[in-house]
């Protein structure tokens, strides 16, 4: 509630004749005293966010924390079945891990033993390697919800046969380890 009352007052002292140049901080023409409230009021919002003082950033990882509720809600749901699986519990949390760390300390210590457990039991390997199956960690390309096997391992990238290229003259491609993630079957 606190850091919608700054965003909202940083957001009508900006409406009300702030003047930005590129990279700045807003400041308010001709209102000293405004201008140092408002850097104050940014840098105290930072603070609080974990994120750096500026307008966009302040902007972006406050949107990034109103999923927090949605985040937590979604992965207690998934570890309260009973059958729950590392593959489930990872489906469900590739959606918040920009805030893996934020909805991490929400979590009570029965949830992260669990998560931690589940991630033990699972037979999948916790680095991509030679042999692993693997997808495009990046949602918005065409290659995420498709699946490849690893089949070379060149250090801090590999080379992924593509399914879906079988029939096509370019079979492989070259990727860095942290561009991948392991594939999930449905």
């Amino acid at each position: 509630m606190a850091l919608k009352q700054i965003a909202t007052a940083m957001n009508n002292t900006k409406a009300q004749s702030a003047v930005f140049s590129q990279g700045e901080t807003p400041r308010v023409m001709g209102f000293p005293q405004e201008e140092q409230l408002c850097k104050r009021a940014m840098e105290a919002a930072a603070i609080i966010l974990g994120s750096s003082p500026t307008p966009e950033a302040i902007t972006k990882r406050t949107e990034q924390l109103q999923l927090l509720p949605q985040a937590v809600g979604d992965i207690r749901r998934v570890l309260s079945n009973p059958k729950c699986t590392w593959q489930d519990y990872c489906h469900v949390a590739q959606e918040y891990e920009v805030i893996k760390a934020d909805y991490l300390a929400e979590l009570n210590t029965q949830e992260t033993e669990l998560i931690t457990a589940l991630q033990n039991a699972s037979s999948e390997p916790d680095t991509i390697g030679v042999g692993s199956i693997v997808a495009h960690a990046d949602p918005y390309r065409t290659l995420y919800m498709e699946r490849g096997e690893v089949v070379e391992d060149l250090g801090d990238e590999v080379i992924v046969a593509w399914d879906c290229w079988r029939n096509e003259s370019k079979k492989t491609d070259r990727y860095f380890k942290s561009e991948l993630r392991f594939w999930l079957t449905e």
